[in-house]
């Protein structure tokens, strides 16, 4: 993994910790605080195996398609 990709890892972390701590007692916060820094550590996978994001993926489809005269 890049220099780069670890120090956002870490920062992911700690914003794990954050949301923890600040978001005990509220469920539905706490859960989306979970849910989006899980998929932003999907994201770090991707990249760090090469792969491009999925809402990256999506992004550049949608272009395609519109480029095509295409919806889908």
């Amino acid at each position: 993994m890049s220099r780069y990709l670890e120090e956002a890892a870490a920062l992911l972390r700690k914003s794990a910790e954050t949301n923890e701590r600040d978001n005990t007692g509220y469920d539905g916060l706490l859960m989306k605080g979970r849910e989006r820094i899980a998929g932003q550590f999907a994201t770090l996978a991707a990249i760090d195996k090469g792969l491009l994001p999925a809402e990256l993926t999506e992004a550049v489809l949608d272009a395609i398609r519109k480029a095509g005269g295409r919806d889908g």
